[in-house]
């Protein structure tokens, strides 16, 4: 397992992008990935997903692989709405 912090240099982009740290398998497939700086928990995925380097540049950090994991954030769509306000677009 490898950690990876992105340096990639998005000045072009038209919206804002975080950098964040990803945790690489032996597989280069993406198992976990850390948000926003060091003092956030890493969040796990529950399968190892794919994972590209193009276009992007790294640099490899020594920190032991960690042990302790989140879910990822996936906010419910349906949790702020009312059964009302959804007739509305029937």
């Amino acid at each position: 397992m490898q950690i990876l912090r992105e340096k990639t240099s998005w000045s072009s982009a038209k919206h804002n992008v975080t950098n964040m740290d990803y945790l690489i398998n032996d597989q280069q497939k993406m198992v976990a990935v850390r948000k926003f700086g060091d003092n956030q928990p890493w969040q796990e995925f529950s399968k190892p997903m794919s994972f590209s380097k193009r276009y992007r540049s790294f640099e490899k950090l020594k920190e032991p692989v960690p042990t302790e994991f989140v879910k990822p954030f996936c906010p419910d769509p349906w949790e702020n709405t009312s059964y009302n306000s959804l007739e509305s677009f029937m």
